[in-house]
């Protein structure tokens, strides 16, 4: 299985989608972001260059259709996305040719996922269970991939030999480009610990309003500068995040990284490690680091 999932760093991700005005969040989740070293504090993140944790010897799973879910082998063809909270699948509000379910009923469900080579991969989800403290509006799932061994767990296990959960994101992510895509049938199982579900454990939440913020956030952990789905960071750079809203406090007074929005950075005044991004020259400033661009969060690097 080793050979099958190569597992990287980052945590949670949610489903949602109309969400109106992003409402206003109560505190900021410090423990969203632990990474293998234990460093979290209030925005600190230890990023990951990993979107989902997920890859199947190199490939994608670029979506996972909700027209492909099968309970004790009757297949539920028609399910409408509307009314979902993809805060980790609530499936409330799904109408399955009038059959209501929730999240917590989904236990020994089997689904189909699209891989970025156009293949299909059968996932079944084990067991579903709501996160801790603030994120407890947030489902997690135990989810198995069937492979020529059997069945095996999707994100891989914890350091204490748990199975590694995953999180249900809406839409699809493009793992070329980093560019996320809204749908009404599709939506991505995010493993924990992996920068789409770190984000919606940072508290950005599409259900609650804050998708944009979740998606610039993502390109942030992978320190994709230009917007194109290269990152230029490596696992284990610490970084303080923050924004204009309350969910994420500035708490340390590093110098400025860059500002981002969903398509990569609207400036930057750094980069974090590897090949200087393709689009530095462009995106340079030395004023870099404030929201009246329009920027939707900043992050700053440890300049010691």
């Amino acid at each position: 299985m080793r050979d099958l999932l190569k597992i990287l760093i980052g945590p949670t991700m949610l489903f949602a989608g109309c969400a109106s005005e992003p409402q206003s969040p109560t505190s900021a989740v410090e423990e969203a972001v632990t990474a293998d070293n234990g460093i979290s504090m209030n925005g600190i993140s230890m990023n990951g260059i990993s979107m989902n944790g997920i890859s199947m010897n190199g490939i994608s799973m670029n979506g996972i259709s909700m027209n492909g879910i099968s309970m004790n082998g009757i297949s539920m063809n028609g399910i409408s996305m509307n009314g979902i909270s993809m805060n980790g699948i609530s499936m409330n509000g799904i109408s399955m040719n009038g059959i209501s379910m929730n999240g917590t009923q989904l236990n020994g469900a089997t689904l189909s996922a699209l891989l970025g080579n156009g293949d299909t991969a059968q996932l079944r989800v084990d067991d579903v269970a709501a996160l801790a403290d603030g994120n407890n509006d947030v489902l997690a799932y135990a989810v198995s991939i069937s492979t020529d061994a059997g069945w095996q767990p999707l994100c891989g296990y914890e350091s204490d030999g748990s199975v590694r959960q995953a999180l249900a994101v809406a839409g699809s992510w493009n793992y070329q480009t980093g560019a996320w895509s809204e749908s009404t049938d599709e939506f991505t199982f995010a493993c924990r610990h992996a920068s789409i579900a770190k984000c919606v454990e940072l508290g950005y939440k599409s259900s609650i309003g804050f998708g944009d913020h979740q998606h610039a956030c993502v390109r942030m952990l992978r320190a994709d500068y230009c917007g194109d789905g290269v990152s230029h960071t490596v696992n284990g750079t610490p970084i303080n995040l923050y924004d204009a809203v309350g969910v994420q406090l500035d708490s340390e007074s590093w110098p400025v990284d860059a500002e981002w929005t969903p398509d990569g950075a609207l400036c930057l005044y750094h980069h974090r490690g590897g090949s200087q991004p393709s689009c530095y020259a462009e995106k340079y400033s030395a004023t870099c680091g404030s929201f009246a661009g329009g920027a939707l969060l900043i992050d700053e690097y440890d300049g010691q």
